[in-house]
């Protein structure tokens, strides 16, 4: 796997956690939240910097 997969992150819907860990699972976490709720918005960030982290998440997980 590579290593960026594993950089710590959360993602929010508005102020609500909806995952923190790596970002491999986050971004699951994500895509499940969207699939469940396509109305939504949702904000991943990087832990360490704070930085939006932008998913690509067409397709199937």
């Amino acid at each position: 796997m590579p290593e960026f997969l594993s950089k710590p992150c959360t993602a929010f819907q508005g102020t609500r956690r909806i995952a923190a860990g790596p970002l491999i699972d986050v971004a699951r976490a994500v895509k499940a939240a969207m699939d469940a709720n396509p109305n939504c918005s949702f904000l991943t960030f990087d832990d360490a910097t704070g930085a939006v982290v932008d998913l690509d998440l067409r397709g199937e997980t």
